[in-house]
C-alpha cells in the first residue's frame, strides 16, 4: 500500500503533531472531496515529520541570548535588537532574501534600502537588514518583518548549520523508512521549509524507495539565497526514484516567491501549478477558515487530486 508522508514547513514549535496531522489530513480530505474522489486518508495512512521543537531548540541555541521573534509582532522596536545578534552571514542571507521579496512585491531597487557595498560588516549590514524589513512591514501585503525573520532563520540554519541539518534529515530518512518498509512506495507532501528538507533528504540518496508524487506546496527553493546554498553543497538533481514532482503555488504567496520553472530552479521535470490559496497570507498547507471551510493548499481539488491518484 502506497503511504502518505507530510513534512510541514517553518514555525510550528510547540504545536501538537497530532493536531497539525489531523488539520493537514482534514484539509487534505476536503481537497480530495472537491476533486471527486472517495479517498480519505486517515492517521493510520499517513506519517507526519515533526521537527518544529527540534528546530527551535537548535535554532536558538546558535546564538545568545536566544532571539524570539515572536515578540518582534509585537515590538516593532525590538527589531535593531533582534537583528544585531545575527551573525554575519545570516544577516547577507536575511536581506538577500528581503530584497528579493521586495522585488516580486513589486518595489525594485529604487525602492529598497541603498546596497551594502561588498565586505560590508557589522553595523552597516544591521542597518540595511533593518530598513529592509521595516520596508517589508509596509509594503509587502501578508508578510511582516516578523514572518520573514521567522522563515530565514530556519531556511538559513537548516541550509548553513550540519547540526540542524542532520537532525531534521534524520526525521525524514527515518519516516521514510518505515513508510516504505518492504519496498512501499511513499507520496510526500512537503510545504514550505518542508519542501527545502524533502528535497535535500531525497537527492542525497542514491538509491531510494519509490515515490510516484513529491508535491512540494509555497516551496521557497526559488528564492536565489536558498538554491545558491544549496548548490554550494551539490549539484541540483532531480531526486532518484520521484516519478513526478509537482510544486503548486498562489502568485500573492511571497513566502515561496516564485514558481519552480527553469530559470529560477533549473531542473527539468518539475510541474509548477498556479493556484489560489484562500489563507490568510495565501501561504498556508491547512487552515480552517471562521465559516469552518478547509483553506489552504492542500484543500484545493488541482492539488489533492494527484495526491489521491498517486496513493491509489
Amino acid at each position: 500500500m502506497t503511504r502518505l508522508v507530510l513534512v510541514h514547513g517553518r514555525d510550528l514549535d510547540g504545536r501538537d503533531p497530532e493536531v497539525l496531522e489531523t488539520q493537514w489530513l482534514g484539509a487534505l480530505g476536503a481537497g480530495l472531496a472537491a476533486a471527486g474522489s472517495p479517498l480519505r486518508p486517515a492517521d493510520d495512512d499517513a506519517s507526519f515529520v515533526y521537527y518544529g521543537d527540534t528546530l527551535e531548540r537548535l535554532v536558538d541555541g546558535r546564538t545568545p541570548p536566544p532571539v524570539t521573534v515572536h515578540a518582534l509582532a509585537a515590538d516593532p522596536a525590538a527589531l535593531p535588537w533582534l537583528v544585531g545578534r545575527l551573525p554575519d552571514g545570516e544577516l547577507r542571507f536575511l536581506l538577500d532574501v528581503a530584497r528579493e521579496v521586495l522585488a516580486g512585491a513589486g518595489h525594485g531597487p529604487g525602492a529598497a534600502p541603498p546596497a551594502v557595498v561588498e565586505g560590508a560588516l557589522g553595523d552597516a549590514l544591521v542597518e540595511a537588514v533593518v530598513a529592509a524589513l521595516a520596508l517589508v512591514d509596509r509594503v509587502v501585503p501578508g508578510v511582516s518583518a516578523a514572518v520573514l525573520l521567522t522563515l530565514t532563520r530556519d531556511v538559513y540554519a537548516y541550509l548553513h548549520d550540519d547540526a540542524v541539518r542532520r537532525a531534521i534529515d534524520a526525521g525524514l530518512a527515518d519516516a521514510l523508512a518505515d513508510a516504505t518498509a518492504g519496498d512501499e512506495p511513499a507520496v510526500v507532501v512537503a510545504h514550505s521549509l518542508g519542501s527545502v528538507v524533502a528535497y535535500s533528504v531525497l537527492a542525497a540518496r542514491a538509491a531510494v524507495p519509490e515515490v510516484p508524487l513529491l508535491l512540494t506546496p509555497g516551496s521557497p527553493l526559488g528564492i536565489r539565497a536558498v538554491r545558491e546554498a544549496l548548490e554550494s553543497r551539490a549539484p541540483l538533481v532531480f531526486p532518484a526514484g520521484v516519478g513526478r514532482w509537482m510544486s503548486p503555488r498562489d502568485p500573492r504567496d511571497l513566502l515561496a516567491l516564485h514558481d519552480l520553472t527553469p530559470d529560477v530552479f533549473p531542473l527539468p521535470g518539475i510541474e509548477a501549478l498556479r493556484v489560489t490559496n484562500r489563507a490568510p497570507g495565501h501561504h498556508a498547507a491547512a487552515y480552517r477558515l471562521d465559516d469552518g471551510v478547509w483553506a489552504g493548499y492542500l484543500a484545493l481539488p488541482e492539488v489533492a487530486g494527484p495526491v489521491g491518484e498517486a496513493l491509489t
